[in-house]
């Protein structure tokens, strides 16, 4: 479950440093809340669900929760509700109501987020990335096929280029990146022509992560490369759209990235993924990849 572990500890430094916000605070502040997915309490009354506003010194706010925890710890009420919410909805919140400001966890942390600061943040994440013309799963099969990753690959096999973060996602938004599927289970009873569809199936498999420090996606470069991670598990390959990744990444509170998990190891922290994050959904966005994730392929 996502407890947004990584803004609560920029606001534990904000805290340390005697509440005041540096530069480099603040903009950690902004790009993790930006991409969190908080809990807004509510009442129902009359068939209508209202946000809950307290008035204090003057302003009327209303808790954000990171967690259901720190939900519980703050009402013990029954009929008050936690609605789980992306930033976009927090800022139309503020549009739209008397709710003039937030404050964080109100039972640990007590950070007041106020409306200026929040209406200020700007280039709001991506929170779908569709097009009307997606890639048909014979065209995913005939990327899959003749995937030449050759050119990322030579690249982090340079150790000169190490910690060169802008230069590999330049490389990245030029690559077809493949994902690993795992299942308990043998698919390929279900694979037709080489592809095996989950909008037929259902989900059958989920995508391997690294959780060995942290929580990671790990990506591939091709085939080979999948077959270097130990598993008992049945593998299977997906094509991924780096930019929705990325955005599900640190919309879901993960670590960041490895690139050839079991060989060339290659790690992307969070912190780079945030940095650079409207420039994967800029120039690593290939939106008629937008249903790929409903497509598996046997290794």
């Amino acid at each position: 479950m996502v407890n947004h572990k990584h803004l609560r500890a920029v606001v534990e430094d904000i805290h340390a440093n005697g509440g005041m916000l540096t530069e480099d605070l603040l903009l950690k502040l902004i790009n993790e809340f930006r991409f969190s997915n908080l809990w807004i309490p509510a009442k129902r009354q009359n068939d209508t669900l209202n946000f809950i506003i307290y008035d204090d010194e003057e302003a009327k706010i209303t808790p954000l929760f990171t967690d259901l925890d720190e939900f519980r710890k703050f009402y013990k009420d029954t009929d008050i509700q936690a609605l789980q919410n992306s930033f976009e909805l927090y800022q139309n919140i503020i549009r739209t109501t008397d709710i003039e400001g937030y404050i964080l966890n109100p039972a640990s942390e007590k950070y007041l987020f106020t409306d200026e600061f929040i209406l200020g943040i700007t280039n709001i994440p991506k929170t779908n990335f569709y097009t009307s013309e997606p890639y048909t799963k014979e065209e995913l099969k005939g990327m899959y096929d003749s995937i030449d990753n050759s050119s990322l690959e030579g690249f982090i096999k340079k150790r000169e280029n190490v910690g060169h973060y802008e230069a590999l996602f330049e490389e990245l938004a030029n690559s077809t990146c493949l994902v690993l599927m795992l299942s308990p289970n043998d698919l390929t009873a279900y694979a037709k022509d080489g592809i095996i569809s989950m909008q037929e199936t259902g989900p059958m498999a989920q995508m391997h992560t690294d959780r060995i420090g942290g929580e990671y996606a790990t990506i591939f470069t091709s085939k080979e490369k999948l077959n270097e991670v130990a598993t008992d598990y049945f593998r299977y390959a997906q094509i991924v759209n780096v930019a929705t990744l990325v955005n599900f990444i640190l919309s879901e509170d993960m670590d960041g990235i490895i690139i050839n998990q079991g060989s060339d190891d290659v790690l992307i922290p969070r912190v780079e993924l945030l940095r650079y994050s409207l420039g994967f959904e800029k120039f690593a966005n290939d939106e008629k990849l937008s249903t790929s994730i409903f497509y598996m392929f046997p290794i």
